[in-house]
């Protein structure tokens, strides 16, 4: 129960405080509403007695606002008592409504924000379907768990001052009623635990078929063409069906608990009105009160009860977004002001080594990237070229040696300043579900349709572009599957220009491309560095000759981890890597 409190008050802004403000009174008004029922019968017989406490309290507080304990004053007492506890409840319930849209947004906005945070190791490690289903299945069901347990404390106030009204009129038969009410609430729990049980493996299972589906999609074209789909199929029947098993337990403990509620109740009743009437001799006026009020205990205890067993279910997600919120936080990039970047002479890496694990990637790899002109790495495949450019960018840090900029340590610098320096085109492209204009400029106003333009026919793209249906307002398609590989190429090379960076980095780039438009992106990004006043880096990561042709220094990358020493024409390349 401690957990699922927490669950309420740890929610940001003033609405739970409002709630609890509304709650308090809403449960006194019902309560004087009940209490006022045993003057009423009195009233309406003719026979008040003063000597009965509640007749006394409630003739009391009437004769102090000169009110006489009439049939008529007293009906209105209660029709007031019961509309103002619904007016308020009303009001608080609608807070509620607000916080529970706020809990939801609250919690994607700071998972987001620790996502986009964390060191890239945390990503490498982390499945994407995960994150997804903790941005949007999981907080929508914190949300609820926040709206079940506003309830649970609504229904339990309510009990409270039924209990408080029961006890006035009669203590005796409180205690018998509140007695067979506590075993009748603790016989149903255990549909509230194997609820709890249910929604704990729905969360872990949920995540673990989001994670895997996440996968599969994202890899569905190699997997269609080579006919392996089908082992997916089965992995993910096995994973729904393990889903839909949490979901059946959920619907028979939410089954057991409501078509039990009723027989225990009538049970409960039979009892508490056999000892009373046989063995406490109670006025069957005041059985009447306390019957009133025990039954709106007992109702609202079993609300409390099939609140509690929703919210149960639901609190497991919460904890699990909460969960993955604290372990990116403890996997952020830690930021310090940092002295500003500048490239003017260029980047260097002194004796640097790197190792995934116990694995080693670059050996003791000493290399000069010039400022204001174009290195091309080549290599084979897991040399260790796109680890060199995640060591430059600060996503990773050396094991041994130092990257410098400008003679700097990279560890010393602003990182956030020298990531803006830098465009940045991955071997693995993503392209947005969105136009081309937005791919371009990733939705910064900063940026005109004009400098859209100019970024595209940079990279050689603003023909192809002109000639799709909608121009630039062209949706690509998720992933850009709208588009062929040679052009979600040139789109994601506009982005990067587009900001007109000081370090270009291009993995291999023009990989999808012919070569006659290879050559001419070459050219066009070979012409850049002399535009103007800018003074543009380029670092390639190739083996494509139209690059080597145009490099003004070129390193090979060994398997060995090692770097063959720079040499300056495509021939001599060759024969280095021979």
């Amino acid at each position: 129960m401690r957990r699922l409190l927490s669950i309420f008050f740890s929610a940001p802004g003033r609405n739970k405080w409002i709630v609890l403000a509304c709650l308090w009174p809403a449960g006194l008004a019902q309560s004087v509403g009940i209490a006022s029922i045993l003057p009423l019968l009195d009233a309406a017989v003719g026979t008040v007695e003063p000597d009965n406490v509640v007749n006394a309290v409630a003739i009391g507080a009437l004769e102090s606002v000169g009110l006489s304990p009439s049939f008529l004053v007293l009906s209105v007492v209660i029709f007031l008592g019961f509309a103002i506890k619904a007016s308020l409840v009303m009001l608080a319930m609608t807070y509620v409504g607000y916080a529970v849209a706020q809990v939801a947004t609250d919690l994607r906005l700071r998972l987001i924000d620790s996502l986009l945070k964390v060191r890239w190791s945390y990503f490498v490690r982390q499945p994407l379907g995960s994150i997804a289903n903790a941005v949007s299945l999981d907080a929508n069901r914190s949300a609820n768990a926040y709206s079940m347990v506003a309830l649970v404390l609504s229904y339990s106030i309510q009990s409270f001052f039924y209990v408080v009204v029961a006890l006035v009129v009669s203590w005796k038969v409180s205690l018998v009623a509140i007695s067979f009410a506590a075993v009748t609430a603790l016989v149903l729990t255990t549909f509230v635990r194997m609820a709890k049980r249910a929604g704990e493996k729905q969360t872990v299972r949920t995540r673990e078929l989001l994670a895997h589906l996440t996968d599969a999609l994202l890899g569905i074209k190699p997997l269609k063409a080579m006919n392996r789909h089908g082992r997916f199929a089965e992995l993910f029947t096995r994973q729904t069906v393990s889903v839909n098993k949490a979901l059946r337990k959920q619907v028979i403990a939410k089954e057991g608990l409501k078509n039990l509620q009723e027989p225990l109740i009538a049970l409960c009743f039979l009892l508490v009105f056999s000892i009373s009437t046989l063995f406490l001799g109670t006025p069957i006026e005041e059985l009447i009160v306390v019957a009133i009020s025990i039954y709106a205990m007992i109702t609202s205890v079993i609300k409390v009860q099939k609140q509690l067993q929703m919210a149960v279910i639901d609190e497991s997600a919460y904890y699990a977004v909460h969960d993955m919120i604290e372990e990116a936080a403890a996997e952020a990039e830690p930021r310090h002001a940092g002295k500003p970047p500048t490239l003017l002479r260029s980047c260097r890496f002194e004796n640097v080594s790197f190792a995934y694990g116990e694995r080693p990637v670059l050996i003791d790899v000493s290399i000069d990237i010039p400022a204001g002109r174009l290195t091309v790495i080549t290599g084979g495949s897991g040399a260790g070229k796109t680890t060199l450019v995640d060591l430059l960018i600060g996503l990773h840090e050396p094991n041994r040696g130092r990257v410098l900029i400008d003679g700097d340590p990279l560890k010393d610098l602003d990182i956030e300043k020298w990531r803006a320096m830098v465009g940045y085109v991955p071997q693995d492209l993503v392209l947005f579900h969105d136009t081309v204009a937005n791919n371009v400029a990733l939705g910064d106003p900063r940026f005109s349709t004009e400098d859209v333009r100019v970024a595209l026919k940079a990279a050689d793209a603003e023909r192809f572009v002109d000639a799709l249906p909608d121009g630039l307002d062209h949706v690509v398609g998720e992933r850009g599957l709208r588009t062929s590989g040679g052009q979600r190429q040139r789109i994601a090379l506009a982005r990067a220009l587009i900001h007109k960076p000081t370090l270009l980095i291009l993995d291999e780039v023009t990989s999808a491309l012919d070569p006659a438009t290879e050559t001419e992106i070459c050219r066009n990004v070979k012409s850049l560095l002399r535009e103007g006043d800018r003074r543009l880096t380029v670092l390639a990561i190739t083996h494509r000759s139209a690059w080597l042709d145009e490099a003004d220094v070129v390193y090979h990358l060994g398997d060995d981890g090692k770097v063959v020493p720079a040499v300056r024409d495509a021939s001599a390349v060759g024969a280095a890597i021979v």
